[in-house]
């Protein structure tokens, strides 16, 4: 008997759960707990415990400001939908078109999704440059510093199980090999970003570094990625920085402090 209670206690706190997400439209893109509690009709105590629960499973992130709610990355990655809630990211924007503005260079906001990496924004300016990277593409995690900047984080399991698929060798610079993964992996957590060169595509180059979000966890990575000839020594060093800075900013719009 107490099984069948547990059962049907978990299908409710699934279906008011699933009640909740819906509630979020793009005219009611933030709620309190009051507010949820008033269009689902229920104890605010019983809204509380659920949204405690989706924000740990990272389907609602709770604004450390306001005390709002808000839809989460788990639930935008969910079928590909997140390029239509750019939205969420417009917090990020403005540090993105500054940055755009001092070097004059695309930076771009990424996920790890399964064994890709997505592309969730980008901020072009008036770049002329010819990009080889579009809002919603995916790419291998393996030959990007996109996807590194971010699999540099994950625990032994991810990295064994990413690393034991089949690596595709998109140009002669190309890493396939996993212990020379696993060696450029320990270089990017050791340096704070990743650095790669003609490994996507030959004559472009990819810097990227991590961004966390309220719980420390490295969910997104923030990105450049440019024509070779585009990027002198002098230039790189400071742009290594400058995306190392950014990336740390945005951490902060997204409730974490070191």
């Amino acid at each position: 008997m107490k099984h069948t209670l547990d059962e049907k206690y978990f299908v409710q706190s699934v279906k008011k759960a699933l009640q909740i997400l819906k509630l979020f439209k793009n005219r009611r893109q933030e709620l309190s707990v009051t507010e949820i509690s008033q269009l689902m009709e229920l104890p605010k105590s019983s809204v509380h415990r659920l949204l405690k629960e989706m924000v740990e499973e990272g389907f609602l992130i709770q604004d450390r400001k306001t005390g709002k709610y808000k839809l989460g990355f788990s639930i935008l990655a969910l079928g590909g939908i997140v390029k239509y809630h750019i939205d969420f990211f417009d917090d990020a924007r403005p540090l993105l078109q500054q940055f755009v503005k001092k070097f004059n260079l695309p930076i771009h906001i990424c996920m790890m999704e399964q064994q890709k990496v997505t592309y969730l924004m980008r901020e072009t300016g008036n770049i002329p440059m010819k990009l080889i990277t579009r809002t919603g593409r995916q790419n291998d995690i393996h030959c990007t510093a996109e996807g590194m900047a971010i699999l540099a984080y994950k625990n032994r399991q991810i990295i064994d199980y990413i690393l034991s698929k089949p690596l595709k060798q998109h140009t002669p610079y190309t890493l396939t090999d996993p212990d020379e993964l696993r060696d450029e992996l320990i270089k990017v957590r050791s340096q704070g970003f990743a650095m790669m060169k003609d490994t996507y595509a030959v004559g472009y180059s990819g810097y990227a570094a991590p961004i966390r979000d309220y719980t420390g966890e490295i969910f997104l990575s923030l990105a450049v990625i440019s024509k070779n000839d585009c990027i002198t020594p002098t230039i790189e060093e400071k742009l290594i920085v400058a995306i190392k800075d950014t990336a740390k900013e945005i951490s902060k719009i997204y409730g974490y402090y070191d």
